[in-house]
């Protein structure tokens, strides 16, 4: 049970692959980048793919709406929301002490695409709140040595992804297509911290 605002963006496919794909364990700690209204936090603690979740989220109403809704789902003793930007990570979270990090960003060029009237909408599909470069850097700083980064993102996006992620020591190591009418519509990935280089490139259809 998933409660949204009716003027904000609802949680869709693209939260429902990212929990897919994130590897995760029962013993692991993670933090959800950008975490809206929590879905894919919570998706995560249901499937046991990890212990604990911490949620980071611009916008004031979200954050606590993400905390809610653990609450409704029996998650409060294993997911914390926090508000805060993160592109200033440094000054609310510890470095180093996630074994994962999620992250459904905004895919839109901040100053590209339709701008939504409604402040929230605009905030979760644009970028100018959470561009990649700031994005990689938040999942660095968060993640241990070896930790994975999960993301999803536009496949025409694939360079600007991949160059934020080396940029902060995150080498993808899977890349998966997501087609739709024979057409790639998504990118997943997961990027490790420190890794060497090599990935594995795959495609599904929905």
């Amino acid at each position: 049970m998933l409660t949204e605002f009716s003027d904000g963006l609802l949680f869709g496919t693209d939260a429902l692959l990212l929990s897919r794909f994130v590897r995760g364990g029962k013993s692991k700690n993670g933090v959800d980048i950008g975490a809206g209204s929590g879905p894919v936090s919570l998706i995560l603690l249901a499937e046991e793919k990890a212990a604990r979740m911490t949620g980071i989220e611009i916008q004031p109403d979200y954050a606590r709406l993400s905390a809610e809704n653990a609450e409704k789902n029996g998650f409060e003793d294993r997911y914390v929301s926090v508000c805060g930007d993160a592109r200033n990570i440094k000054a609310f979270m510890p470095p180093e002490k996630a074994d994962f990090a999620v992250s459904n960003p905004p895919f839109m060029k901040a100053r590209g695409g339709y701008h939504n009237a409604s402040p929230a909408k605009s905030i979760a599909r644009h970028e100018e709140y959470l561009p990649p470069d700031d994005l990689c850097a938040a999942a660095a700083y968060l993640l241990k040595f070896g930790g994975s980064f999960y993301v999803v993102y536009r496949p025409e996006r694939l360079c600007t992804l991949v160059t934020s992620l080396k940029k902060y020591a995150l080498e993808p190591k899977r890349l998966c297509f997501v087609r739709s009418g024979g057409k790639a519509c998504l990118l997943l990935a997961e990027a490790k911290k420190g890794a060497a280089e090599g990935a594995d490139i795959s495609f599904t259809d929905i």
